[in-house]
């Protein structure tokens, strides 16, 4: 059975990050768990026509800014 450190090592290598030390592996796993609580906190039932989304829009040629 695989430990945390073991799940860490390989989570790392698969993002190309085979030299770590143990300070960095703690940094790593800080960030996973703060990116999973994150993620456990955005709406899982939006319809796609009210999905979050950040808009771009780009000038008119000549015009001025929006």
């Amino acid at each position: 059975m695989a430990t945390n450190n073991d799940i860490l090592l390989r989570t790392a290598a698969t993002a190309g990050l085979t030299r770590l030390t143990e300070a960095h592996l703690a940094q790593l796993k800080r960030a996973i768990e703060s990116a999973r609580e994150l993620g456990d906190k955005l709406p899982k039932d939006l319809h796609y026509s009210e999905e979050i989304a950040v808009t771009f829009r780009l000038p008119a040629a000549g015009g001025s800014k929006p």
